[in-house]
């Protein structure tokens, strides 16, 4: 009897101290990348306590649902806190759509066929190769005007393919990664700034150091920029990461993500995943709808999103 009470105090302890971890993480390389996972950490919690009903064994079933909602308003603070979605007005929106082709998983005419379905006012690519960015301009010119693309054979490729003209043009860069920014004018008067940022990959503790530095580099362009903001692209980290928390928090950030997505925007079933992409907005604005994008055919391609003014506020 005594050896069964100390294994099910030790499985207490232990869920205790997974959800510790997860919400107060370490900066040790190991913590770091096992938070990553707290998503599919809330979800076995779920299922140990749910088994742990079936068998009767309630104070295993209390502590681990117990930390699973821990874990549950923990992510739910991280990312969107609004439960319902802005209702959609007569203020000028943008619908956008950012892609990384690293996930793409089949030939380009399909990839580029489902995108043109989706129906964006502006494409965001990442990972964008020359062969990729000469088939997009091959299809998507005739129906995107303005295109702006840097290719590279790395992951740092990337470009925006907007059916809106798209002003301010540049490419700024953190050491050798570029980041393209550009701004598009919404109603005719409300300037729009977007940036597309890729970081380093957080192989090591040295590459959390240089995305923290990224961010850093990022949110210092913003406070110089005049109008709203988004900020897009696969930051290689979960909305809970706490490098992504103090990049919102010091940029004034928010993200149109709420939940976790279990269908895409077609309407086909996906399973829940580590979120990496991200589309992050300004204050001035709301996001009304947000999805996934993809299918079993092209792949987890990317995220979409409709964000509108708040305010009719006229930018010089």
């Amino acid at each position: 009897m005594k050896i069964k009470a100390a294994i099910q105090y030790g499985i207490l302890a232990l869920l205790l101290l997974v959800t510790f971890i997860c919400v107060f993480t370490p900066s040790l390389l190991f913590f770091r990348i096992f938070t990553q996972y707290t998503l599919y950490i809330m979800l076995g919690l779920l299922a140990i306590g749910i088994f742990s009903f079936a068998i009767e064994n309630q104070r295993t079933m209390m502590m681990s649902l117990i930390c699973c909602g821990v874990l549950c308003l923990y992510l739910k603070s991280s990312s969107n806190n609004n439960i319902r979605l802005p209702i959609e007005n007569d203020n000028p929106a943008l619908r956008i759509t950012h892609i990384s082709l690293g996930n793409a998983d089949n030939d380009y005419n399909t990839v580029i066929d489902y995108l043109l379905s989706v129906d964006a006012d502006l494409l965001s690519f990442q990972e964008l190769t020359p062969d990729w960015n000469t088939h997009l301009i091959e299809r998507l010119a005739a129906k995107y005007n303005y295109v702006q693309t840097v290719t590279r054979l790395d992951q740092y490729g990337m470009g925006f393919f907007s059916k809106l003209p798209i002003e301010n043009l540049d490419t700024i860069y953190f050491g050798q990664i570029p980041n393209l920014v550009g701004s598009v004018m919404l109603g005719g008067h409300q300037r729009c700034n977007i940036i597309s940022c890729q970081v380093t990959p957080p192989v090591n503790q040295a590459a959390y150091v240089s995305i923290m530095d990224h961010f850093n580099f990022i949110a210092a362009y913003i406070r110089q920029l005049q109008g709203n903001t988004m900020v897009l692209g696969d930051f290689h980290l979960p909305p809970w990461a706490a490098e992504v928390q103090k990049f919102k928090e010091e940029s004034h950030l928010q993200d149109g993500r709420r939940d976790i997505h279990t269908r895409n925007l077609d309407g086909s079933m996906s399973l829940p995943r580590i979120p990496v992409e991200h589309i992050l907005f300004t204050d001035g604005m709301d996001c009304t709808s947000f999805a996934e994008i993809g299918n079993s055919v092209v792949g987890r391609l990317g995220i979409t999103g409709t964000y509108q003014i708040q305010h009719e506020e006229i930018v010089q």
